[in-house]
């Protein structure tokens, strides 16, 4: 497929705010009344429950469907080699950089302030290093998949069938509400004996896996497929809202429910409203990113950045302002506010003119 200038700004400017909002989301945690986060502050309150709930619902389901889309392009016009390569400097590296610099630095903060209690090098191999690089594990999974899905003839010529009959003979509509049902095979996966949730190595498990898998999938999908990502990029918003809430409506009232069935409907409820709202994401970027701008690739170019730094940021901000007596709201709006400006500042003046940071950190 080949797409135009308009298509690949838009896909990347809701990519790079994506990873952004990981600042949102978990400044929000600092002032959840669960208390559940690494750090919390005494004072909280109900709105960022809901702000948590609204954010994780369609952030990381969206990323992986553009990363899926952004891989299939570049496998297709470099060549797997080279697109395996380059995903592992891309990936890995910085991966690997932030969860043995930026990660650590934040376990010794933990600990020292009394966060943590175990010892720090049991914390960080235990699970500790990943933290907020968990997704990056995942998608370097899904790509080395999709490298040796590529070479393997067979194995590709069976992914092209079905992708062209799953377009020829299911509407896009029809496709995306059987696509909730593949949750339902996992849970009866698990019943059946398969240890879906043990902890590789305290990271990830093979449901939090295969559960991302579909959306990263559809991804690559959208980029053979030229009909489809117009009509999922351009949901009737007003509409698309409006179907949005009765599927909220409808997840609230089968969670009301007992027994099996009513267990499968909220489960089915729960995944269709992520994916209608993805595709609100992709309809709203479609349509508010019109033109590319020098503002838009400068996010683009720091979102990584962004993304790395900002967790141990927002934990020492956290740890130094929620103390203060501060309202909730009022540290939340400081906490974000000098996050951003602090990890675009990062980026703008460490990591883009520095050419061994820039690979570290960036992959470039």
């Amino acid at each position: 497929m080949q797409g135009s200038n308009k298509r690949i700004d838009y896909l990347d400017v809701m990519r790079s705010v994506l990873m952004m909002l990981g600042i949102v989301l978990h400044t929000a945690h600092l002032y959840n009344p669960s208390q559940v986060w690494l750090v919390y502050a005494p004072e909280h309150h109900p709105f960022f429950n809901y702000l948590i709930k609204a954010i994780s619902t369609f952030r990381m389901p969206a990323f992986l469907v553009v990363s899926g889309f952004f891989c299939a392009m570049f496998v297709i016009r470099y060549g797997n080699a080279y697109f395996l390569r380059s995903r592992v400097k891309r990936i890995l590296l910085p991966l690997l950089v932030c969860a043995l610099s930026l990660n650590v630095l934040q376990a010794i903060l933990l600990h020292h302030f009394g966060w943590i209690t175990e010892d720090v090098t049991s914390y960080l191999l235990s699970g500790g290093w990943v933290q907020h690089l968990w997704f990056l594990l995942d998608l370097f999974i899904f790509v080395v998949l999709l490298s040796l899905a590529y070479s393997i003839a067979p194995v590709r010529q069976l992914g092209r069938y079905l992708n062209n009959a799953a377009v020829k003979w299911l509407p896009l509509p029809l496709f995306i509400a059987l696509l909730p049902l593949y949750g339902l095979v996992l849970v009866t996966l698990n019943r059946l004996g398969l240890p879906m949730y043990h902890s590789w190595l305290g990271i990830t498990d093979l449901y939090e896996v295969l559960y991302n898998l579909p959306f990263f999938v559809f991804g690559l999908m959208l980029y053979s497929n030229a009909g489809w990502l117009r009509q999922f990029s351009n949901l009737n918003l007003i509409y698309g809202t409006a179907v949005l809430i009765l599927l909220c409506i409808a997840n609230y009232m089968t969670q009301q429910g007992t027994g099996s069935i009513w267990q499968v409907l909220t489960l089915y409820s729960d995944l269709l409203i992520r994916w209608i709202c993805v595709a609100l994401c992709f309809s709203l970027f479609n349509l508010a990113v019109t033109r590319s701008h020098q503002y838009w690739r400068f996010l683009s170019e720091a979102s990584y950045s962004v993304y790395l730094f900002h967790h141990v940021i927002v934990i020492g901000l956290g740890l130094l302002l929620i103390n203060a007596g501060l309202p909730p709201l009022v540290g939340f709006c400081l906490i974000v506010s000098l996050t951003l400006a602090l990890t675009l500042a990062i980026h703008k003046y460490l990591i883009a003119p520095n050419k061994i940071l820039r690979l570290l950190f960036n992959g470039k």
